[in-house]
């Protein structure tokens, strides 16, 4: 349990990083090929803002960009600011009450000059998770879900509304398949990328769920040990996973931030 550790015994070194003056379609691609969700933005030296792949998937699907390429939109527009940064000896405790409280996913560790030395994130502290009890009293059973005919304009409408992170994918209550932010923001930039300015909004209000579902994905059955549930987020960098019962019937959603509820 975490009563005497602190954030520089768990935090992830050395930081990717990105400069605000860069693109999201570079920020996009940076976090798919370290597979990660969370880049620390900087300018010089300081650090201004933490970029989330929620914070591309809400940009890019949102009108205020309306007709403008990838190309052309920046980190310093779709970017959280300020951001909560933590030192290296701030208690373990106190990040995960921060993180809970503030429902952040991610903390910048930063020395007291400002320069950046890490980043603790949801991951590094459900490690320190270690139970065997099921999972059931965790399932959130209301978590939003979503048909594979429904549009993706509206899937990120729910998620944005409800605060969910997936959207498990079900049809005749099994589930069939799993979009995630990563997914939705893909969506997103590459209609950016590959579309006519003009024909833009007209192709992803075209684009529905199960075009960018992924099919099989990573589940829980909601008797699974709360261990075996930290091996899964660890393994799969989900925030979220659907939990069912036989023969694939959903039961409802485990999120991450859930565990990491048992350390406080």
């Amino acid at each position: 349990m975490p009563h005497n550790k602190k954030v520089s015994d768990l935090m992830t070194k050395p930081v990717i990083s990105i400069d605000k003056g860069e693109t999201v379609k570079v920020a996009f691609d940076i976090m798919e090929r370290n597979d990660i969700n969370h880049l620390i933005v900087t300018s010089g030296e300081r650090v201004v803002g933490v970029l989330s792949m929620r914070d591309i998937m809400d940009g890019l699907g949102s009108s205020r960009f309306q007709r403008i390429p990838a190309r052309r939109i920046y980190v310093s527009a779709l970017m959280t600011e300020p951001p909560i940064a933590v030192n290296p000896d701030f208690p373990i405790k106190e990040a995960i009450r921060l993180m809970i409280e503030r429902g952040i996913g991610s903390l910048p560790v930063t020395e007291n000059d400002g320069r950046l030395v890490g980043i603790i994130t949801e991951t590094d502290l459900i490690k320190l998770v270690n139970s065997d009890s099921d999972i059931k009293e965790l399932v959130k059973e209301n978590h939003p879900k979503i048909m594979p005919n429904e549009r993706i304009v509206h899937a990120r409408s729910i998620m944005l509304e409800r605060g969910a992170r997936i959207l498990p994918v079900i049809e005749s209550g099994k589930l069939v398949g799993l979009i995630t932010e990563k997914d939705m923001a893909k969506a997103f930039l590459d209609v950016r990328e590959d579309i006519d300015p003009i024909y833009m909004d007209n192709v992803v209000r075209r684009i529905v769920v199960e075009d960018i579902m992924l099919e099989s994905p990573r589940k829980l059955s909601y008797l699974a040990s709360i261990d075996l549930a930290k091996d899964v987020f660890i393994e799969s960098g989900l925030p979220g996973i659907p939990v069912v019962k036989h023969e694939d019937r959903i039961v409802g959603v485990l999120e991450r931030r859930s565990l990491l509820r048992l350390l406080r």
